[in-house]
């Protein structure tokens, strides 16, 4: 828990309140943090990572980008928007042509004479 101590922030960064509502946007575990994803980062973004953690900003490298993924889609929301618009429409399509695909692969059955 972070403590105010002479005018400043001692502990986790992550307990300040100012903070809390910016961080929990993204890091809390009630809001849905409960999916794995393995990623492979630059030694860069991983020192950034850990320059988080370090300042106390995050209390691990995983809170820290839980945050900066929230972030970025965040702030990538017209994107999202867009791409949204479109990927239901290609599901269907999809769905369409695997249903083709499996009729056409059926075997026929051979016409009575």
């Amino acid at each position: 828990m972070a403590k105010k101590i002479l005018g400043v922030h001692v502990g986790h960064l992550s307990d300040v309140p100012e903070l809390q509502d910016l961080l929990a946007r993204f890091v809390t575990k009630s809001s849905g943090r409960g999916n794995v994803v393995m990623v492979r980062l630059s030694d860069e973004a991983l020192r950034s990572i850990d320059e988080l953690v370090e300042a106390t900003i995050f209390t691990s490298r995983s809170e820290a980008t839980a945050f900066l993924i929230g972030a970025g889609i965040e702030s990538q929301k017209h994107l999202f928007d867009r791409l949204r618009a479109h990927t239901e429409e290609i599901r269907k399509l999809k769905t369409q042509l695997r249903e083709l695909a499996l009729d056409a692969l059926q075997p026929k059955q051979a016409k009575k004479k």
